[in-house]
Order: structure tokens, then C-alpha cells, then sequence
């Protein structure tokens, strides 16, 4: 049951791409509704919905009728700007933009927008994406030279971290962190209601991470340390406004290690093809690690021949950051494949190359798997998501597609670029061992990003509630040791 929900739920994702969800419509959907979604007409849709709600009586149908509700909330929050927004933006850097120009930009997809109700409707960042993606407008908004407080971490860790040896665990660094979420005066809170909360909090199961300590919580929390999502679980009847009021919060101290392989000398074995790690980590995985035609002939021309699996990582690794520069990326669950939005797109954030960087591993035979959760960078604390790439014979190794990017800072270190593709730092919470998996204990509807988990999730026992609308989430590291 669980994975057919799941299926539905990233069916009726594909909201606005019609040849999708006119062919893929689940039969439990009316057909008006299938043909509303694929339209752009989701205020027809949420009528429908509300309508079919109203008298459906199966667990299914309901599950996949609330998700398709909330998956058109999430639409109308992400492609929110319209034209003169965009157009605004991007004029204050180039004064004499055309509409040639424009029009060109959306057809290519370096400006997203859907189609809503008739009218254009453009992603929220939109106009600064323009300007990550796109050579030539690039030109026009130069970054500060200076380097980056990212980067300035950097410079110092990469070479105390490829000092120690390879696979050494290294330069510790001790971190104490609150993580809060708080419940917005939106009227989705109403007494009687019992709010469940999961904050993602670190994994003890990975050798990067040790010695955590819960220090303080709003409440008591239950925990599963076996959940590929970890978090902290909490629950409280609201009784008051006051009650509502009052923060979900932990705090937490844990240590976290960097660590790099030397590639060229690492010696690993062949393949156990018959274990399971390799079939798990080798097998497509839908919605997001799946061997289309595209998939397979883009890995056989970047990996060619190649047998050495260190090699053929370092071809897909070097594909991936030197062809997909970063952007602001829509919410995960409206995409309906993340590898092949990238490639459509020619752009993408951690966690879409790091999917595609997935993919074309498993494709090419060598296991990967997804890893993510947090980056806690002095001055640069952010969500982030990374791969790992299993060799037999000496285990998983870090990956981070996004971090290699080609950086002029980083190149002083020497190793520069190169660090992550087979190393990570050491500012880094780790809360999830794959995507799209299920909560303990496990939430009765959808969420608001349903491949990732690093913000935390609310749902009370009427339904999801949204981020930045019905909620709020704030992390901090309140101290380094």
C-alpha cells in the first residue's frame, strides 16, 4: 500500500506536464481532474479535489487526492513571480534586456515558469537563477572577488584533511546546535489539534559522526536510530495560542570528521556482483535513479571503455562539475525526475546533481547512494545533500558533486576541486542514508519535500503543513569546539 501511495503521490507531482499526466493518470482519478492538471487549471483542480474528498470512502483515492491538493499548494508557492518581477530583476544588470532575449531564456528553461490558470506564472527565483546558469548574462553580475567565508574554511581544511592520509578520520570539529520549528499564526493550528513534528538531527551510524548529545528539547522526543531519515520526534496537543506559540526545539553537541581517499593508490577489488550492497546500489530506483535511454548513452559516452571503477567515477564526477553550474532549484516533489530535470535544464543544486551523479554511477555498475542533511560552515550554515560511492574492499567514500564546482579559491589548496571526489569536510550533519524513505514514526499524509529531509516537517491529524507558510524552521550553531 505504502508504495503504491508513494507512486501516485509522485504521479500527480508532475502537475503542469501534461503528455505526463494525461498518460499516467492513476484510474482512481476522475478524468476531468487528470485533464485539469495537465492543463494549468488548479483552481478547477482544487475544486474537483475538494468535491471528490468530500465523498471518497477509500484509503487510497483519499491519500492520493489530499497529496494532489498539497502538491498544487506547493506549485502555486514556487511559481509565484510574474513577468514584470522577473523581468524587473533582471533588468536592474542589463538595462537594455529584449524581449527576444526573454523569450529565448524561457524556451531554453533558463527562466522556469508554468502555465496557471491561463496566466504565466514564473518560479520565485527565477531572475537570479538567470544569472548562475547563463554565460552571458553572467557577465553582467560579477560576483565579489573576495573569497567567500565558505571558501577561507576550505583553504585551511582540504590540506589538514589530505595530510592525515587517506581514509584517515580527521580534523574533528565538535559542534553544538539548536534546531527549532515554529508554528505560524496562518489558522492551521486550531485547540484540540495534535501537532507531530520530525526534526532531522545526526546519524550515529556512520563513522563521520560520533559522541552525540541531546543537551535540551522543548518536550520529550522519540528517536529511531535505524530510520534512513533521522529525527527527532516530537508530539503536543495545542491546547491555547500560547501553546502553539511555543518553539519545537532541540539542542544537540555531536563531533564531526573530514575525510579523503587518494583515489590513484586506493586498492579495491572486484565486485561481489552477487552481494547485496551491489544489487541495491546498482539498481534503478523510481522516481529518481531510473537507466533511461538518455541516462545510458550519456554515461557510455562519458565513462567509454573504461573498466576501473575509481576512473569511472572521476569521468562522471568531472561531467557533472564542469557542465551543471548551481541554481536555485523548485521543490523536489514537483519534479518527476530529478537526473533528467538537470540535463533538461543544464543546471542544478546538491541535491539534483547529486542524483544524477547516483544514476550515472549506478548505471555505469558502481554502487552509489544518496547521503544529506546539513552544512554547518561558520557563516555559511545551509541545507546540502552529497553522494557516496561504495569500492569492495574498502567501503563507502564521500562524494560532492556540488562542492566540486571548478572554484578559483579552492585551487590554492593544491588538490583543489578534486577534494570532492573523493573527500568531504568536516562542517558537515549527517541525518539521511537515501531519499524518499519513510519517517519513524511514520507520517499519515504527504510532506513538503519528499525526496530530502533537512528542514523538519509538520503535520497535525487533519493534515501536512507547509513550510514558510504554516511553519517555520531555524538552525544555528551556537558553538564551536
Amino acid at each position: 500500500m505504502i508504495e503504491k501511495v508513494m507512486k501516485l503521490r509522485n504521479i500527480f507531482a508532475l502537475l503542469g506536464v501534461a503528455a505526463v499526466v494525461a498518460s499516467c493518470a492513476p484510474k482512481a482519478a476522475p478524468d476531468p481532474l487528470a485533464e485539469a492538471l495537465a492543463a494549468g487549471e488548479l483552481t478547477a483542480a482544487e475544486q474537483m479535489i475538494e468535491e471528490n474528498l468530500a465523498t471518497a470512502t477509500d484509503e487510497t483515492e483519499i491519500a492520493q487526492l489530499t497529496w494532489t491538493r498539497d502538491s498544487i499548494k506547493l506549485v502555486r508557492r514556487d511559481f509565484r513571480r510574474d513577468s514584470a518581477y522577473v523581468v524587473d530583476y533582471i533588468k536592474k544588470y542589463i538595462p537594455e534586456l529584449t524581449a527576444e532575449k526573454v523569450a529565448e531564456w524561457e524556451a531554453s528553461g533558463v527562466i522556469e515558469y508554468k502555465v496557471i490558470d491561463g496566466k504565466k506564472c514564473y518560479f520565485r527565483n527565477a531572475g537570479p537563477n538567470v544569472f548562475r546558469v547563463d554565460e552571458w548574462a553572467a557577465q553582467f553580475k560579477q560576483e565579489s572577488s573576495d573569497i567567500s567565508s565558505l571558501d577561507s574554511i576550505l583553504i585551511i581544511q582540504i590540506p589538514e584533511i589530505t595530510a592525515a592520509g587517506s581514509g584517515e578520520l580527521t580534523a574533528p570539529v565538535r559542534m553544538k546546535v539548536r534546531h527549532e520549528i515554529t508554528l505560524n499564526e496562518t489558522g492551521a493550528i486550531v485547540p484540540g489539534d495534535t501537532v507531530r513534528v520530525w526534526i532531522p538531527i545526526p546519524r550515529m551510524d556512520v563513522p563521520r559522526q560520533k559522541d552525540f548529545v541531546a543537551l535540551a528539547t522543548s518536550e520529550e522526543y522519540f528517536n529511531d536510530p535505524t530510520a534512513l531519515h533521522n529525527t527527532a520526534y516530537f508530539e503536543r496537543v495545542i491546547t491555547s495560542a500560547e501553546e502553539a506559540a511555543k518553539p519545537f526545539f532541540i539542542e544537540y553537541e555531536y563531533t564531526s570528521y573530514g575525510q579523503w581517499y587518494d583515489l590513484e593508490t586506493l586498492e579495491i577489488e572486484p565486485y561481489d556482483t552477487e552481494s547485496a550492497i551491489y544489487k541495491e546500489y546498482t539498481a534503478e530506483r523510481f522516481p529518481h535513479v531510473m537507466f533511461s535511454d538518455r541516462i545510458k548513452q550519456i554515461t557510455k559516452e562519458v565513462v567509454g571503455d573504461e573498466q576501473d571503477p575509481r576512473k569511472k567515477v572521476s569521468l562522471i564526477y568531472d561531467y557533472i562539475t564542469a557542465k551543471f553550474p548551481w541554481a536555485s532549484a523548485v521543490n523536489y516533489s514537483l519534479i518527476p525526475n530529478i537526473p533528467e530535470y538537470v540535463i533538461d535544464n543544464t543546471k542544478g543544486d546538491c541535491g539534483q546533481v547529486g542524483l544524477l551523479m547516483i544514476t550515472m554511477s549506478r548505471c555505469a555498475g558502481v554502487p552509489a547512494r544518496w547521503q544529506s542533511g546539513l552544512m554547518f560552515h561558520p557563516n555559511d550554515c545551509n541545507l546540502h545533500d552529497w553522494t557516496e560511492i561504495y569500492f569492495e574492499g574498502v567501503g563507502w567514500i564521500p562524494c560532492d558533486p556540488s562542492f566540486g564546482r571548478p572554484s578559483e579559491a579552492l585551487a590554492v589548496t593544491g588538490i583543489g576541486d578534486k577534494f570532492f571526489n573523493s573527500g568531504i569536510d568536516s562542517y558537515r550533519m549527517i541525518a539521511n542514508l537515501d531519499y524518499s524513505r519513510d519517517y519513524s514514526p511514520k507520517r499519515r499524509f504527504g510532506r513538503c519535500d519528499t525526496v530530502d529531509s533537512q528542514t523538519g516537517e509538520v503535520e497535525t491529524q487533519r493534515g501536512m503543513l507547509f513550510v514558510g507558510v504554516d511553519f517555520s524552521y531555524d538552525f544555528e550553531v551556537l558553538e564551536y569546539k
